[in-house]
């Protein structure tokens, strides 16, 4: 007898580029003559239903890693060694809402970890926001990266978490660090199979030492079971002169949390360089942080205290787990190369007390959006190539006083629209700004002497804001193709800097970030480039001895960030495009915005994939002025219950892109305000709730109902 096995298929895996995979979650029915087997994958044997301890639980999963299916590197896609041809991998973890589970990808590999734990105890699953991370242990499986992939935990830490996955780019991969924060905030799904109430039982050798030994200088160092090194003693670490070199080295991938404690005056180089540390407690008596301390290492945070004065040269650099770094006021030196390649940190904010910045500290940081120094006295010495590659960076803060803009200080900075320089600055090195797609508008002090070949090659400069007169311009030693680039820009003379406007009250970029905020979608206006991103559309005109130029909005197709939302400008001074949110607030409305240049603008459209998978969306209005929303602008909003399109019945919606609110699954209420749709793509409500109703005007329900058939609802959803 034929029976319907319900089953949830976890994966397609999309490669997009050689960094990054993007996964799908597809739900199917699969139609057998026979129920499906559930037999153990090849070569696993699974434990019974006694409950395992973590550290039982870590010695099974573990173990796979040197059988030849499941070692580092191994082929693991959609297609291998699980697919719909080769058969999927049937869990023992019982049903998740009520429906029996099968998978390939990413999926797969965590439950064949999983159940060589955990045997056939049966599993419980949170959605985001109904667990805490003191929650999580090993064992646990996480949806992350926004509900596109599957990690299984091997370790918790303070900080983090350690993961191992299936399908990371095509392959198998043990031991990436997750940060604390990115487990909070991307993590869709959490999975347990401990029993609702478990506590851990304390591991009694969790500090018994594995290993320890003496350090020049009569220091001493122990490591524990648990993962803890601690230095003790009184004076400076000695420096290393390779990861061979470490006493510790034979042990360095069981290291996860160092202590450095108090009477320690340095930490060596090379001391902890690729070691599995995930956390570091500094203590106050540290002045120096040697060259590649950390590099290399798992580190996710550290909190570099008043004391130290020095970080040294790649302290830090290649740590691709690093995501928090704090910087205490005293800190004074920052060597070069130092947080090079850290490719998950996403902001620094350095002190007033900063002398110095090296050559490439933050060079391809590739996730950084906003650098800022808080304001000083003291002069900074800034290096060559600093924020070169740092593709995201839309925000830069530079100190009141420097030196100068090192050559190819922001080269490759695809997304930064507009910087000031700071008044000291002698000159602008070569290639400083070049291929900045995006930068249009920069402020150029008057005590500049030298702007240097290729400055603003591949630039989109078209105003230029400098504080002299227009003698002092034309005295300014301008090398190779840069006199041509710059001779293309509005100059503004005479110029004096003064600070970024508030939002007005009326716009949708407010700075209320509550839950209960109508805008709260928005976070004020982020540019922190003063007037960087001010932009004019005349010559080489001057505004006057001692005058303030007025605001002039941005040239059309420029792009502009607020808080969390980017926007393009459509017309100039007067529409823009919604283009892409990353938006966390509860409630959105979406319909006027003050640019970066002070200009108010209407938002008129919505982009596709705009503010796809946006986890914490449960209310969104969208405002008169918006005509267009692109497709899947919010596809996947798996929290959103009620929409409005349009607040009152002069909205001008004329158009919804295919699959624009597809898999909202709980979109139970839409009210389109708009006498003016004519256009709904295919299936752009798919996958919403079997209840929804879509509130129409009266006198459009005939059309309406016609034109929304076709977007995945039926006749009798639309109503008046």
């Amino acid at each position: 007898m034929k029976q319907r096995i319900f089953t949830i298929i976890f994966a397609l895996c999309l490669c997009i580029s050689s960094q990054s995979v993007v996964y799908a979650w597809q739900e199917t029915s699969l139609l057998q003559e026979d129920v499906l087997k559930e037999e153990p994958a090849s070569g696993l044997s699974t434990r019974d239903s006694t409950i395992p301890t973590p550290t039982e639980v870590y010695e099974s999963m573990i173990a796979l890693k040197d059988q030849e299916a499941y070692k580092e590197g191994t082929v693991w896609t959609d297609d291998e060694p699980y697919s719909a041809s080769k058969g999927y991998y049937h869990w023992k973890g019982g049903t998740l809402d009520g429906k029996n589970i099968s998978a390939v990808g990413c999926v797969a590999f965590a439950f064949i970890l999983s159940d060589t734990a955990f045997g056939s105890l049966p599993a419980r699953m949170y959605a985001e926001g109904e667990f805490a991370f003191e929650d999580i242990k090993v064992g646990d499986i996480l949806r992350v990266h926004n509900d596109t992939h599957t990690v299984i935990v091997l370790e918790v830490s303070d900080v983090g978490v350690v993961v191992a996955e299936g399908n990371a780019s095509g392959k198998v991969h043990w031991g990436r660090a997750i940060s604390k924060e990115e487990v909070m905030n991307n993590t869709s799904h959490y999975i347990t199979r401990y029993p609702e109430g478990y506590v851990a039982p304390d591991d009694p050798e969790a500090n018994a030492s594995i290993a320890n030994g003496p350090l020049e200088g009569g220091l001493t160092w122990k490591l524990t079971r648990a993962g803890t090194l601690t230095i003790s003693g009184k004076g400076a670490m000695p420096d290393f002169d390779s990861v061979e070199d470490q006493p510790w080295s034979d042990n360095r991938s069981q290291i996860r949390k160092v202590v450095i404690e108090d009477g320690i005056t340095s930490i060596g180089s090379c001391a902890f360089c690729n070691c599995g540390v995930l956390s570091a407690e500094i203590s106050s008596s540290v002045t120096t942080i040697g060259n590649s301390a950390f590099r290399g290492s798992s580190i996710i945070s550290v909190t570099i205290p008043a004391n130290v004065k020095i970080i040294g040269d790649n302290a830090f650099g290649v740590c691709q787990n690093l995501s928090s770094v704090t910087v205490s006021e005293g800190v004074e030196t920052i060597g070069q190369n130092a947080f090079n390649a850290c490719t998950s940190l996403t902001s620094i904010a350095l002190p007033s007390s900063i002398g110095e910045v090296g050559a490439a500290a933050f060079f391809q940081c590739t996730a950084m959006t906003r650098a800022t120094f808080a304001p000083g006295s003291k002069q900074v010495k800034l290096g060559d190539n600093m924020f070169m590659q740092c593709y995201y960076l839309m925000s830069v803060t530079l100190p009141q006083n420097i030196d100068c803009i090192g050559e190819g200080m922001f080269q490759n900075c695809l997304m930064l629209a507009g910087v000031e320089i700071p008044q000291g600055a002698e000159s602008i090195g070569a290639h400083a700004f070049s291929s900045c797609s995006s930068l249009t508008t920069v402020i150029i002090p008057d005590s500049v002497t030298t702007i240097g070949i290729a400055a603003f090659a591949s630039s989109a400069l078209t105003d230029i804001y400098f504080t002299g007169t227009e003698a002092q311009w034309n005295s300014i030693s301008k090398i190779g193709d840069t006199a041509s680039i710059v001779s293309k820009a509005a100059i503004h003379y005479n110029y004096t800097p003064v600070t970024s406007p508030d939002p007005d009250d009326g716009d949708d970029n407010d700075n209320n970030n509550d839950d209960n905020a109508e805008n709260g979608d928005h976070t004020g206006n982020g540019d922190g480039s003063g007037n960087g991103n001010d932009t004019g559309s005349g010559g080489n005109t001057g505004n006057g001895e001692g005058q303030t130029p007025e605001k002039t909005p941005l040239a059309k197709g420029k792009t502009f960030t607020i808080g969390k939302v980017t926007y393009k400008v459509t017309k100039v001074g007067k529409e823009v495009e919604l283009k892409m949110s990353k938006s966390t607030a509860k409630k959105v409305t979406i319909n006027t915005v003050t640019g970066t240049d002070g200009v108010k603008y209407k938002v008129t459209s919505i982009g596709s994939k705009a503010m796809r998978n946006h986890k914490k969306m449960t209310s969104l209005t969208i405002g008169d002025n918006v005509k267009t929303i692109g497709a899947n602008a919010f596809s996947g909003c798996t929290k959103l219950t009620t929409v409005n399109l349009g607040k009152t019945s002069k909205s001008n919606l004329t158009a919804i892109g295919k699959s624009a609110f597809s898999g909202c699954k709980k979109l139970g209420k839409v009210t389109i305000k708009s006498t003016k749709l004519s256009s709904v793509g295919k299936q752009a409500f798919k996958g919403t709730k079997s209840s929804l109703k879509v509130k129409v005007p009266s006198r459009q329900l005939a059309k309406y109902k016609k034109i929304l058939k076709k977007s995945g609802l039926k006749v009798k959803q639309v109503t008046k």
